[in-house]
């Protein structure tokens, strides 16, 4: 890696830092951390899977994963049900109040990041968010 591309990816870093601190702050008074909110947004987007399956989506240990859904548990947002096909297995589901939870810090988070895009030109926020996707299409793919 040379200097200035060394350099780019440390102010990267701290940049990634500042901008999920800005989102974190859109939880409000919610009472869940970003682990719960990223873990919450798994099961919105994808639905029901197993907490081995969370675990590999969000790249955590399972023990780690365990946590976080135990956390998610006793608010309510998440229930643990048992698959028909296999009763030993269990599948993650979002409940009501797991949904309605994640929709408000989803509107809060929109609305914060919003306030940053709105100090740039449409094109530069274009640009930024297509460097993001590219960036992690690229680290998804080394994986």
């Amino acid at each position: 890696m040379n200097s200035e591309q060394e350099d780019t990816a440390i102010r990267l870093q701290l940049l990634a830092t500042r901008l999920l601190r800005l989102a974190r702050s859109a939880h409000g008074k919610q009472g869940i951390g970003s682990a719960q909110y990223s873990a919450l947004a798994v099961l919105y987007e994808r639905g029901p899977i197993s907490v081995v399956e969370l675990a590999r989506v969000e790249r955590v240990a399972h023990p780690t994963m365990s946590r976080i859904v135990g956390g998610l548990e006793k608010l309510g947002a998440v229930e643990r049900r048992m698959e028909l096909q296999d009763r030993r297995q269990r599948q993650l589901v979002l409940t009501a109040p797991g949904r309605a939870l994640y929709e408000s810090i989803s509107v809060n988070r929109v609305e914060a990041i919003n306030t940053v895009l709105a100090r740039m030109s449409a094109g530069a926020a274009r640009e930024l968010a297509e460097a993001l996707a590219e960036a992690i299409r690229s680290m998804e793919q080394r994986d």
